[in-house]
C-alpha cells in the first residue's frame, strides 16, 4: 500500500502534536528566552528561543543553519522505513564543526485512509506531525560577581513542527524563513514602548502572513511588575443583593515571586424604592482597600508568577464615598479572596465601624481577571 504524506493538517491535530512533543525536547531554560513565533503555511510552524535580539542576529541566516542538517540527515535518511509515525529530531552543535542528530518516531495511534471512486489502491494518511529541535551554541561574555568577564556557552534553539520533514526542502527554498526573521529583528527594535534591545526584557513576538505581527507578554525579566485586575460582581448585604465595579493595581517586587501589594477601589449599588415618588432609585457606596496578594506560577515558567491565578488576598478598605443611609461614615471593610476558578473568585467579607463594632458580614462573587 502507498503511503502519501499529507500537506495540510487540521488546527486541532496541530495542536496535539504541538504540546505532545515540544515539552520532551525543550530545555528547562528557554524560561528566559524570548519567543519568536512564524507561521510557515500549511500548518507547518517554526519557533524560536533566543536570550536577546543580539543572540538573534548572530543566527538570522536560518536557512544555512537548516542546510547543515538537511545535508546530514539525507545520508541516513534512506536507513529509514516510510511510515506515518511522528520524527522528533534533536540536531545539536558540540564542537570543532561536529554536530549530533537524536532521531525519536512517535507510533500513530490510528490509521486513516481515502478511497478513491476510480478503483485505485486506499491511500494511507499521516496524521501526526514531526518536530525538529535546532541547537546552535556558542560563546558568549558574562559577568561575574567578582567583575570579570566570561565566556560561557549560550544556545539558541530552532524548533520547527511540520507536517512532513521532507517539506524543509521547499521551505528553504522559498527563502521565506530568513525574510521572516530579519522583519522580526526590525519590528523588535523599533517597539515603541520597552528597549527590547536590552536583554532583560522577555517577550512573545508571533508572526502570521508575512503581514500581521504582534508582541505580546513584554515583561522585565527581574524587575518590577504592575498588575491590574477589573472585575464585576455581586454580593449579599444585610439580605440585599448588591452588584459593583471593581478596579485593583497590584504592584509585584519580582515576577518570580509570588506576593503583590495591591491598591483599589469598588463602587457598589444599592437598589431601593423611594418613599414619596415609589420609583426605584440606585445608590453608590465607594470603598478604597489596600492589601496583599498571593500568586501560582505560570505551568509553562514553572518559577515565574500567573497574574491572572490569585491563590488567595487580604485586603482592609475604607468607606469613602458615601450617598446612602447603609452604612455609617466611618465604616470599614475586611475581605478576603479564599477560592478562584478562571475569571470567578469567591470573596466573603465583613463590614464594621471602630474596632469590629456593628460587624455586619457578606460574601461577593467577582467576574473578571
Amino acid at each position: 500500500m502507498k503511503t502519501i504524506i499529507s500537506t495540510m493538517l487540521f488546527v486541532s491535530i496541530f495542536s496535539h502534536a504541538f504540546t505532545q512533543h515540544l515539552p520532551s525536547v525543550l530545555p528547562e531554560k528557554i524560561k528566559n528566552h524570548s519567543k519568536y513565533i512564524f507561521d510557515l503555511t500549511k500548518g507547518n510552524q517554526l519557533t524560536i528561543y533566543a536570550r536577546s535580539i543580539q543572540d538573534l542576529e548572530k543566527f538570522q541566516n536560518v536557512d544555512s543553519t537548516v542546510a547543515l542538517f538537511l545535508k546530514d540527515y539525507q545520508t541516513i535518511q534512506s536507513t529509514l522505513t516510510e511510515n506515518t509515525n511522528a520524527k522528533v529530531l534533536i540536531y545539536r552543535f558540540l564542537e570543532q564543526g561536529r554536530y549530533q542528530l537524536d532521531l525519536k518516531e512517535h507510533p500513530s495511534t490510528h490509521q486513516r485512509f481515502q478511497f478513491d471512486s476510480n478503483g485505485q489502491e486506499p491511500v494511507l494518511i499521516k496524521t501526526l506531525q514531526d518536530t525538529l529541535l535546532i541547537t546552535q551554541t556558542f560563546l558568549k561574555p558574562q559577568p561575574s560577581k567578582s567583575g570579570e568577564v566570561q565566556q560561557l556557552n549560550e544556545q539558541i534553539y530552532f524548533c520547527f513542527v511540520l507536517n512532513n520533514l521532507e517539506d524543509l526542502n521547499s521551505i528553504i527554498e522559498s527563502g521565506r524563513i530568513n525574510s521572516q526573521v530579519r522583519q522580526a529583528i526590525e519590528d523588535a527594535k523599533k517597539y515603541h514602548y520597552h528597549q527590547l534591545t536590552d536583554d532583560k526584557f522577555i517577550f512573545t513576538y508571533k508572526r502570521e502572513n508575512d503581514v500581521n505581527d504582534s508582541f505580546k507578554n513584554v515583561n522585565n525579566k527581574g524587575g518590577d511588575m504592575l498588575a491590574i485586575h477589573p472585575s464585576f460582581g455581586a454580593g449579599v448585604i444585610q439580605n440585599q443583593l448588591v452588584p459593583n465595579l471593581m478596579a485593583d493595581f497590584t504592584l509585584i517586587l519580582n515576577p518570580y515571586k509570588r506576593i503583590g501589594y495591591t491598591v483599589g477601589w469598588r463602587s457598589s449599588f444599592f437598589t431601593g424604592r423611594n418613599d414619596l415618588t415609589n420609583r426605584l432609585t440606585t445608590e453608590t457606596n465607594g470603598f478604597l482597600h489596600a492589601g496583599v496578594t498571593f500568586y501560582g506560577f505560570q505551568k509553562s515558567s514553572p518559577r515565574r508568577i500567573d497574574t491572572q491565578h490569585v491563590l488567595f488576598g487580604a485586603y482592609l478598605g475604607r468607606l469613602m464615598n458615601k450617598n446612602t443611609a447603609i452604612f455609617p461614615k466611618n465604616t470599614w471593610n475586611l475581605s478576603l479572596t479564599i477560592s478562584t476558578k478562571g475569571m470567578f473568585k469567591i470573596q466573603p467579607e465583613v463590614y464594621f465601624n471602630g474596632f469590629f463594632k456593628q460587624a455586619v458580614p457578606g460574601l461577593r462573587v467577582q467576574i473578571g481577571i
